[in-house]
């Protein structure tokens, strides 16, 4: 197997530390390079020369999802690993969609990560096991772009449109119905109607979906 060269992009300095030691009972894999962002990771993918990017999703400045197309248009054959602790299917799809070819939890075995890396370099996909294994089936046959998983915000009223980028944003029930002048109870019960809508299970997903969909106007809020 061609030996593996990894650039790790992560904003916890523990993962690659981590990462660094496990690996080295690998011979075949070799970290080059770590950045705490995807900014610095740009700048050191040229520099490091790796053929495998792991990298998370959420950091500071760059997105993780813009990232990777960042990445790819400067080197198109690198291999994308996205090693995170979110799991729902916008973003495994989204991060697939954008080039990713590897899907690792955080909570996973840290062997699977070294099994996603063997299979993207060999140009395969890999997605953990505790993901929806229909995910990158789905994916390749272009399922997920033609259900239109986005159009279900149009199916939200005008109202409920206006809590959920307040919820995304990370604002309170209590928050919210002050910013709108309606009550905590009214407030509630659009969630509820959101989270249905949209399938959703919490805020967190709720706030992923937004970035999804609209990642200027969360931030903007």
């Amino acid at each position: 197997m061609k030996n593996l060269r990894l650039l790790i992009v992560d904003d916890h300095p523990v993962i690659g530390e981590g990462l660094l030691l496990f690996l080295e009972k690998y011979p075949e894999i070799k970290i080059v390079c770590m950045a705490l962002n995807c900014q610095e990771g740009l700048e050191k993918l040229h520099k490091c020369d790796p053929n495998i990017i792991v990298m998370d999703l959420r950091m500071p400045g760059i997105d993780g999802f813009d990232a990777i197309r960042l990445f790819l248009q400067q080197k198109p054959e690198i291999g994308i690993v996205v090693y995170s602790g979110f799991q729902d299917d916008l973003s495994v799809n989204h991060a697939l969609e954008v080039g990713a070819r590897g899907y690792v939890l955080k909570g996973d075995p840290v062997s699977h990560l070294v099994d996603a890396i063997r299979v993207v370099q060999s140009g395969g996909y890999w997605l953990s096991p505790n993901l929806k294994q229909t995910s990158i089936s789905s994916f390749l046959k272009g399922d997920w772009q033609e259900q239109g998983r986005f159009a279900d915000f149009d199916t939200l009223s005008v109202r409920e449109q206006e809590v959920f980028w307040l919820l995304a944003k990370g604002k309170s029930t209590t928050e919210v119905g002050e910013a709108m002048f309606i009550s905590p109870k009214t407030v509630a019960k659009h969630r509820v109607a959101i989270k249905t809508k949209l399938r959703l299970k919490n805020v967190a997903e709720m706030a992923n979906y937004a970035m999804l969909i609209n990642p200027q106007k969360i931030n903007e809020l």
